[in-house]
């Protein structure tokens, strides 16, 4: 019931075989999936998985509330919103 014969072994062998060449062809796919989609990002100046960022990419800038209109504004180039009692320069 339990025995070993040649089918048997030789059928498991196999299994192993193509399940051990199957992850070896999805992980090479996947890879080049990755390396095209880390060229997009550098080729669009954008932060890549690394974390590095390119020279030229756009960077964020905090943005803060103006207390007199409610609009929000760079904190680093804020400039006036017209009204009277505007706290940033214009």
């Amino acid at each position: 019931m339990f025995g070993f014969s040649l089918t048997k072994i030789l059928f498991t062998i196999a299994a192993v075989l193509v399940v051990w060449y199957g992850f070896k062809w999805v992980s090479r796919i996947q890879a080049q999936r990755q390396a095209q989609a880390n060229e997009v990002l550098r080729d669009a100046g954008r932060k890549s998985p690394s974390g590095r960022r390119e020279a030229g990419a756009p960077t964020a800038e905090d943005m803060v509330r103006c207390r007199v209109c409610g609009d929000y504004v760079a904190a680093g180039a804020a400039t006036a919103c017209g009204q009277a009692d505007c706290p940033y320069p214009g």
